[in-house]
């Protein structure tokens, strides 16, 4: 009897402990509580990654600017989901109200002053998929004396060559654009630019402004803005691209090629003012019989031969 007593209390604590266990494991509050845990692990670690990758452009800025010791990092996140300041393709409804058609997902920074009491206008994105800095601008520092042009143009292009190493290969492609501008008694603020005029999007979507590189230095060399918005135009996820697809109405063209290994096809053509010979980016994935895209679009790509040469 002692024996089946013992056994009968052991039965009995382990099932009272599954039931514990189970109702534990099943309680929906312990699984809100680990998704939120996983959820802030996952954004710490996106601050993290995208703070690096600006705190590098920051750096590379700062040593151009001659500035090699006693920099301090004065940027913090201010939005883990915002959007970028001169990137979208919008297909507009009527003349105030458009629609997004491919997404971003920025890490928006700001700069703090110092004392961080209040906040200057500077600031910073991000792009959260790819840590690439789309945007960086921040309070101009003046020291030193004045600089040649030149001098301040190169100090540019090196800058620019560090941080988007892609920079070396396309610029023969882009419009090189300078300026400047000055207000009484402060410097002289130059802005080196480099656009992409000939990528194109359909007709039937707009723009924000199409791909661009722009760096602003103060004449005493001192670098306070960046903004670069190729990788985003020329790095499209597949289902931007098939989104895009979607729109595109196949202009008179007998000149495109097949990058086989980013699935990509480049179809130029002299249409779409103001600007001549322009490029469409369409994706191309025959094994899907070009999911999304326009019954033009499918038309055109099903008769391209696969072997074509990359470009």
């Amino acid at each position: 009897m002692g024996k089946k007593y013992l056994f009968g209390i052991i039965g009995t604590v382990l099932i009272i402990g599954v039931g514990i266990f189970l109702v534990w494991f099943l309680n929906p509050d312990r699984k809100i509580r680990a998704e939120i845990r996983n959820t802030i692990a996952e954004q710490e670690i996106v601050k993290a990654q995208t703070t690096e990758a600006l705190k590098f452009v920051v750096d590379v800025a700062n040593e151009l600017s001659g500035i090699t010791s006693g920099a301090v990092f004065n940027f913090e996140v201010d939005d883990l989901n915002g959007r970028a300041t001169n990137f979208g393709i919008v297909q507009w409804v009527d003349d105030v109200k458009g629609e997004r058609i491919v997404e971003e997902h920025m890490v928006i920074f700001r700069e703090l002053d110092d004392p961080p009491v209040t906040f200057t206008n500077g600031g910073a994105e991000v792009d959260r998929e790819t840590n690439m800095v789309v945007s960086m601008n921040r309070t101009p520092v003046i020291f030193g004396d004045p600089l040649p042009v030149d001098l301040l143009e190169t100090r540019v292009r090196q800058f620019v060559a560090r941080v988007y190493p892609e920079f070396e290969r396309i610029e023969s492609t882009l419009v090189f654009d300078p300026g400047s501008e000055s207000a009484q008694g402060r410097p002289t603020n130059h802005f080196f630019r480099w656009g992409d005029r000939q990528f194109a999007v359909s007709s039937a979507l707009s723009m924000d402004s199409p791909p661009f590189i722009q760096v602003g230095i103060n004449s005493h060399g001192f670098i306070f803005s960046y903004d670069n918005t190729f990788h985003l135009y020329h790095n499209f996820s597949k289902e931007a691209l098939r989104a895009l697809c979607g729109f595109v109405e196949i202009p008179e063209t007998d000149d495109s090629s097949i990058d086989q290994e980013k699935g990509i096809v480049k179809v130029w053509f002299t249409q779409y003012e103001p600007f001549q010979n322009r490029y469409l980016v369409l994706p191309f994935e025959p094994e899907t019989d070009f999911k999304g895209c326009s019954e033009s679009a499918k038309t055109y790509l099903r008769h391209l031969p696969t072997g074509q040469d990359k470009n």
